[in-house]
C-alpha cells in the first residue's frame, strides 16, 4: 500500500538521505533509558517520590480513594478533612477519573503516585517526537526535541512540589498540538477522534488552569493556521474552514468526555468552594486582582531562563544552589521554569536559519506571549487578558503559563536541528550570528557575576525593593550563580561550536545530533536532578502510639481530632489512618465551613483554636498536642490518653480527650440567624451548642418548646450513606455535625425529608416524636446528566474511529 505523507509546506526542512539511518524504535528506547536514569532513585528502590503537596494532602486523598475502591465503593464524599467535602465535585481526589489512576488498584498508592509521573515524563518525549514529525520535521530534529522535552526542567522539577496535575498537562501538550495539526492538515475522522480524546484527557487531569492556558494556545494556533490557509488559493479555503469547524467540534466532544468531572467541579467552585471569597463579585476588585496576579513571573525568574541558578530555589535538600536560596518576589519557589540555553540557541536557529514558516513564527509568538502574560502586573498583557478574556479572574499564579514558552522553544529547537541538516536551504549568517551572540552574552554575564557587578546592578535597577531576606539569600547564592552562568556559557559555546564544525564539514551527522543531545541532556540534568528525591514512606507512615490509640477506638460513636502538629493546624497525616480531622488542608474546601472555623488562606483556623464552643459543636473528641514544641496543653489538669515519648521519657506529642459533643444528637431550641449573623452569634457567649440549633430560617411548622429527651444510635456509617435509629419524646431536629451540601438527602421512616443547613454549614433533619429511622445518603442524581454526556461523547469518538471502516477502507498510514 502506498504510504501517504503530509504535504510539505514552505519552511519545512526537506528529507535528507540520513533519515533512513534512524531506526524507528530508537527514540522510544532512548527516551525510556533516559527516563530511568532521571528517576533512578525511585525506580530502583521501594521508596516514594518526595512531593511536598503530595504529603500535605495528595497521598492521603489517593490512599483514601484506593481503599474505598478496593472495598467496592466509589466515594462521593470524603469525611476525613475539614468536616467533610464532596470527593468528585471538590477535586479532593485530584485526577481520580484520569486513566493512570488505575495504577492505585494494582500497586501500593505511594508507588503508584510516583509511577504516574515517570510514565508521563516518558510519554512527553514520545508526544513531542510525534508533534515535530507532524510539522514535517525529520527523525533527527524530532528525536532531539523529544529528548529536550522529556528532560525539560519546567516539567521535571514539578516532581518536588508534587504538582502532578501540572506534569500531566505539560506532558499532554505536544499530543494536543500533534492531533490539532493533523486535524487541520486534513487527517480526517480518526484525528478528530484523537483530538477529542486528548482534550478529554487534559480535562480529566483536573488541573483546569493549565488546561485553560493550553486550550487558549491551541485556539490561537488553530486560528493562525486557518487564516494562512484561507489566504492561499481558493481551492483550499472551503477545506480550511471545514477543518477549523472540525477542530471546534472535536474540542466540544472532548469537553463532553470529561463532563462527569468538569460540570460538577465548575458548579462547586463557583457556588460552594472557598474560591468564592477571592473570585466572586462579592470580593472587592483589589482582592480579585491581587488573587489573580499572585505568583506571577518576575524579572528574576525570566533571567533564570539563561541560568537556573540565578534565582535560586526553596527546596529543603539536594543541590546547594537550590536549597533555601530563592531570593525572588514570590513567597515560595519549589520548581523551575528553565528550558535550557541549548534549547534556546537551537530555537533561534529554528527561526532565523530557515525559510519563513508561519507555523514557526506562530509558535514563537505564543512563547513570547506566554512570558508577557506570566509576568503579571509587570506588563499590561496580563491585565488586558484579565479585563477582556472570560475565566482569567478565576485563576491565580500566572507563571503557570510559562510551560507554553518552553514547549514553543523545544519545538523550534527540533526544527532548528533539521534546518542545520538541510544544508542547501540553511541561512547560515543569521543562525551563526544568533549562536555566537547568545554565547557572547552569556560570557559577559559570567564575568559580571564573578565580579559581583551583576547582582549589584540588579538590586539597584531591577529589584531595589529587595528585603534583607532576599539580599542574604543572594549573597549565599553568589558562587552558585557564577558557576551557573559559566556552565551556560560553555554549553552555549559547545553548541555554537558544533554548528560551526558541522558547517565546515568536519563533523558527521551522528556527531552533530549526538553532540547536541548530550549538551542539552547535561543542561537539563543539572536543573532536574535536585528536584527528584525519594524517602522511606513506610517508616514515615508507621503509626505512633497516638494513632494506634485512635485506630483502636470502637466505631460506635465517631469523633474528630484537632491536630496541632503544624502551627497552622493543617496537618492531614492522621487521615492516613482513617482519623477524621476537624481542620486540615484542602485546595477547594467548603467556604461556609472555612468561615465558621475562621481560616483565611493557608492560615490557622482562628475561631476553632480560640472558642471551645466550636470544638464542642464540631465533635472534637481529641486534641493532638506537640508538648516538646509548645509545652503543656492549654487545659490544666488533663492527662494524655496516649503519648509519643522522646528517648529521655519526655512527651513529644500527647493525645488529650477534648470537649466534643456527639456527632449526631437531638436539639429542640431553634435560634434564627441569617448567614451574615450566624457565625458571630456562634462565637458569642450567648450560644449554647448543646441545646441550641442555629438556622437561617425558622422551621415550618414551628417545633414545640422545651428540652428534648431521647437518644440517637448509629446503625450504619458509610462514605455515601448513613443510618441512625432515633428515639425522641417530641418532635425535634436531629443534628449531624458533618458539612451540609445539596447532594445530601434524607429519608425519615422511608419518607423523603429535607436536609436543613444548620449552624451555617452543618446538617439537620426534622424527626417525629417516638421511634424513627433516619437515612442520609449522598444522591448521585446531579451526576446523571454529566455521566450521560460523557457516555454519549465516548460513543461519538468510537463512531469517528469507525468512519474509515464504515467507508469501506482501512485508515491510511501516515509518516511517523
Amino acid at each position: 500500500m502506498t504510504r501517504r505523507h503530509p504535504r510539505r509546506e514552505a519552511g519545512t526542512p526537506a528529507p535528507t538521505p540520513d533519515d533512513k539511518r534512524w531506526p524507528r524504535w530508537l527514540p522510544a528506547v532512548v527516551y525510556a533509558l533516559v527516563t530511568l536514569v532521571l528517576f533512578r532513585k525511585f525506580v530502583f528502590s521501594s521508596d516514594m517520590l518526595l512531593g511536598t503537596d503530595t504529603l500535605s494532602l495528595g497521598y492521603a486523598a489517593r490512599k483514601f480513594f484506593a481503599e474505598a475502591l478496593r472495598s467496592g465503593t466509589f466515594p462521593l464524599w470524603n469525611p476525613l478533612i475539614l468536616g467533610g467535602t464532596p470527593f468528585l465535585d471538590s477535586l479532593a481526589g485530584g485526577d481520580s477519573l484520569y486513566p493512570t489512576s488505575l495504577l492505585l488498584l494494582v500497586m501500593e498508592p505511594y508507588r503508584a503516585l510516583g509511577w504516574k509521573l515517570v510514565l508521563h515524563v516518558f510519554l512527553a518525549g514520545v508526544f513531542m517526537y510525534g508533534w515535530v514529525r507532524a510539522l514535517g520535521g525529520g527523525p533527527a530534529g524530532s528525536f532531539v526535541a523529544g529528548l529536550a522535552y522529556l528532560m525539560a526542567p519546567f516539567m521535571v522539577s514539578l516532581v518536588y512540589p508534587g504538582h502532578d496535575g501540572k506534569i500531566f498537562v505539560t506532558a499532554l501538550t505536544p499530543l494536543a498540538f500533534w492531533t490539532t495539526e493533523r486535524m487541520l492538515a486534513g487527517g480526517g475522522a480518526r484525528w478528530m477522534a484523537a483530538q477529542a480524546a486528548t482534550v478529554g484527557l487534559v480535562l480529566l487531569t483536573t488541573h483546569f488552569q493549565m488546561a485553560y492556558f493550553l486550550f487558549g494556545a491551541l485556539g490561537l494556533y488553530a486560528v493562525a493556521r486557518t487564516v494562512v490557509r484561507l489566504r492561499s488559493e481558493a481551492s483550499e479555503r472551503s477545506r480550511a474552514a471545514l477543518r477549523f469547524g472540525g477542530f471546534l467540534g472535536a474540542a466540544l466532544l472532548g469537553a463532553g468526555i470529561a463532563a462527569i468531572q468538569l460540570l460538577p467541579a465548575v458548579r462547586y467552585v463557583n457556588d460552594f468552594s472557598r474560591r468564592t471569597a477571592t473570585t466572586s463579585e462579592v470580593a472587592s476588585e483589589e482582592t480579585r486582582l491581587n488573587y489573580s496576579s499572585s505568583y506571577s513571573l518576575h524579572p528574576e525568574e525570566v533571567m533564570g531562563f539563561l541560568a537556573p541558578e540565578f534565582v535560586g530555589n526553596g527546596i529543603g535538600d539536594g543541590a546547594p544552589w537550590a536549597a533555601g536560596t530563592y531570593w525572588g518576589r514570590n513567597d515560595i519557589k519549589l520548581g523551575h521554569l528553565y528550558f535550557g540555553v541549548v534549547v534556546l540557541l537551537l530555537a533561534g536557529i529554528g527561526l532565523l536559519g530557515r525559510r519563513r514558516d508561519a507555523r514557526a513564527w506562530t509558535l514563537a509568538g505564543l512563547g513570547v506571549l506566554a512570558v508577557l502574560y506570566g509576568l503579571g502586573r509587570h506588563t499590561p498583557v496580563w491585565r488586558l487578558f484579565y479585563e477582556v478574556v472570560p475565566g482569567v479572574s478565576l485563576f491565580r499564579a500566572p507563571d503557570m503559563v510559562a510551560f507554553l514558552t518552553g514547549f514553543a522553544a523545544v519545538t523550534l529547537g527540533g526544527l532548528g536541528v533539521d534546518a542545520l541538516l538541510d544544508r542547501s536551504n540553511m541561512r547560515w549568517t543569521g543562525a551563526l550570528r544568533w549562536a555566537w551572540g547568545l554565547t557572547a552574552v552569556l560570557g559577559l554575564l559570567t564575568v559580571l557575576a564573578a565580579a559581583g557587578i551583576l547582582e549589584s546592578l540588579w538590586l539597584s535597577v531591577v529589584y531595589p525593593q529587595a528585603g534583607e531576606r532576599a539580599r542574604a539569600a543572594l549573597a549565599v547564592l553568589h558562587p552558585h550563580l557564577v558557576r551557573g552562568f559559566g556552565i551556560s556559557f560553555f554549553l552555549s559555546a559547545g553548541t555554537a561550536g558544533a554548528v560551526h564544525f558541522w558547517r565546515s564539514g568536519s563533523l558527521p551527522v551522528a556527531g552533530l545530533v549526538g553532540g547536541l543531545a548530550v549538551l542539552l541532556g547535561l543542561d537539563a540534568f543539572r536543573a532536574d536532578d535536585p528536584f527528584i528525591q525519594t524517602f522511606d514512606v513506610r517508616r514515615w507512615e508507621a503509626p505512633d502510639a497516638n494513632m494506634r490509640y485512635l485506630e483502636a477506638l470502637p466505631d460506635a460513636e465517631p469523633s474528630r481530632l484537632l491536630s496541632l502538629m503544624t502551627q497552622d493546624a493543617q496537618d492531614v497525616k492522621p487521615a492516613l489512618y482513617g482519623v477524621e480531622l476537624v481542620a486540615g488542608h484542602h485546595p477547594n474546601d467548603l467556604a461556609r465551613y472555612r468561615e465558621l472555623i475562621g481560616m483565611q488562606g493557608s492560615g490557622p483556623p482562628e475561631n476553632l483554636l480560640a472558642n471551645p464552643r466550636l470544638t464542642a459543636l464540631l465533635n472534637v473528641g481529641y486534641l493532638l498536642w506537640p508538648e516538646a514544641a509548645y509545652g503543656q496543653p492549654p487545659a490544666q489538669g488533663m492527662s494524655p490518653v496516649a503519648a509519643q515519648q522522646l528517648g529521655d521519657g519526655r512527651i513529644y506529642t500527647g493525645l488529650y480527650p477534648w470537649n466534643g459533643l456527639p456527632r449526631a444528637r437531638l436539639v429542640g431550641d431553634v435560634v434564627v440567624r441569617g448567614d451574615a449573623e450566624a457565625v458571630p452569634y456562634m462565637l458569642s457567649p450567648e450560644f449554647d451548642p448543646a441545646t441550641q440549633v442555629v438556622l437561617a430560617e425558622a422551621p415550618e411548622p414551628a417545633l414545640p418548646p422545651g428540652p428534648v429527651s431521647g437518644d440517637v444510635r448509629w446503625v450504619e456509617r458509610g462514605l455515601n450513606r448513613m443510618r441512625l435509629a432515633v428515639r425522641s419524646d417530641r418532635e425535634a431536629l436531629l443534628v449531624v455535625a458533618d458539612n451540609w451540601y445539596p447532594a445530601w438527602r434524607a429519608r425519615v421512616d422511608g419518607a423523603e425529608t429535607p436536609v436543613l443547613r444548620a449552624y451555617h454549614t452543618l446538617r439537620a433533619v426534622r424527626v417525629p416524636a417516638g421511634q424513627s429511622e433516619v437515612e442520609m445518603y449522598y444522591s448521585a442524581a446531579t451526576l446523571r446528566a454529566p455521566l450521560f454526556l460523557t457516555t454519549l461523547s465516548l460513543l461519538g469518538v468510537l463512531v469517528l474511529l469507525a468512519v474509515p471502516l464504515l467507508a469501506g477502507r482501512k485508515p491510511t498510514s501516515t509518516r511517523d
